[in-house]
């Protein structure tokens, strides 16, 4: 009998815990050429290392080096040395904190992103005045043109809504902004949505569940068990943008969120949510299930097929050389998403 072993970080996390559990309940699979594998899923142990760090396991689950940092090195040293990692963390580590890269890359692919603006931090307390010779001052007013109000000023590295303001007119948007002390700010046109919901996509490996969800401040946000709430139209266009986005920056594990407009066109406004929140009490019994399942769809995926070695570094290239095209925005999308879709159709 052949073993696949999945090492899962999560800490405390009961979402990990109970996936952990499902594995240790399950009997052995058969691959695709019908031969057994057991699955052993263990929580990743914490200890010291040397560089010559074994090569342990097949598949890596990661849902906590955002925290927990030296997972992000011993995470690199075991896709260096050809085991599966969930995010590649050359992948997560490159771009979790880089909203701002992300709007950018997704809008060059001629996914929808509305208009936006990147900030330069409102404070720099480690620079002199003289040091700031070619400063040039904000065209506020061109800026305010092609952004509009209302919009939303928030950190380029935000997470959980950390830090986003809503700014209703120029006075406000100034006020936030002098606010928003040391951090790159993006400033971003707020998309005219006739529905009191937004979508969040929740991506594991291949497969996409589409959410209705409510965001609302201070950890109050609803994902509302409905399914099939969208005409097949506009959840193919959604579909369509979130495998481009996941591919051209190597997620496997992301949350993918957009607001459907009047035309009913997606709109794709945070996708940098490579550890999205497994908590139930925020994803509710449906989804909670449902995440659950695509979990443990990717690993018995991954134990039938015996992934070979995965490439170090995801391949971020093909992705940029279509960005590149002097071609128009549809021609680029229609370009990455059948490049995108090698991955998904595989």
């Amino acid at each position: 009998m052949r073993y696949f072993r999945v090492g899962l970080l999560y800490f405390q996390e009961t979402f990990s815990k109970e996936l952990d559990y499902k594995f240790s309940q399950m009997e052995p699979i058969s691959d695709k050429e019908g031969k057994p594998v057991q699955i052993l899923v263990e929580h990743v142990p914490i200890h010291e290392y040397g560089m010559d760090l074994p090569y342990e396991y097949d598949l890596v689950v990661d849902r906590a080096s955002h925290y927990y940092k030296l997972g992000i090195s011993m995470f690199m040293m075991m896709a260096h040395s050809g085991t599966k990692v969930v995010n590649n963390p050359f992948a997560f580590h490159y771009f979790i904190d880089r909203k701002d890269v992300g709007y950018h890359i997704a809008h060059k692919l001629g996914v929808k992103v509305p208009p936006t603006y990147v900030l330069p931090p409102c404070k720099t307390p480690y620079f002199r005045d003289e040091d700031f010779s070619h400063h040039r001052f904000f065209d506020w007013d061109k800026i305010i043109a092609d952004v509009g109000f209302p919009c939303f000023l928030k950190p380029a590295n935000g997470r959980g809504a950390r830090g986003v303001v809503q700014c209703r007119n120029k006075m406000e948007l100034l006020e936030a902004y002098n606010d928003s002390g040391k951090e790159i700010m993006v400033l971003q046109s707020k998309v005219d949505c006739p529905y009191d919901w937004q979508l969040r996509c929740l991506c594991v490996g291949k497969r996409i569940e589409v959410c209705k969800y409510i965001f609302r401040d201070y950890d109050q946000s609803e994902y509302i068990e409905e399914v099939d709430f969208l005409d097949e139209k506009t959840l193919q266009k959604v579909l369509d943008a979130t495998k481009i986005i996941n591919r051209s920056m190597g997620y496997e594990m992301n949350s993918a969120e957009f607001f459907i407009d009047k035309d009913g066109e997606p709109w794709a406004i945070d996708f940098n949510n490579p550890i999205p929140d497994g908590r139930q009490e925020a994803l509710g019994s449906l989804w909670y299930e449902r995440y659950q399942d695509l979990f443990v769809n990717l690993i018995v995926d991954c134990a039938r097929e015996k992934p070979s070695q995965e490439p170090f570094i995801p391949d971020v290239n093909s992705y940029a050389e279509i960005a590149r095209m002097k071609i128009s925005p549809e021609k680029r999308f229609a370009k990455a998403l059948k490049l995108a879709n090698k991955y998904y159709e595989a």
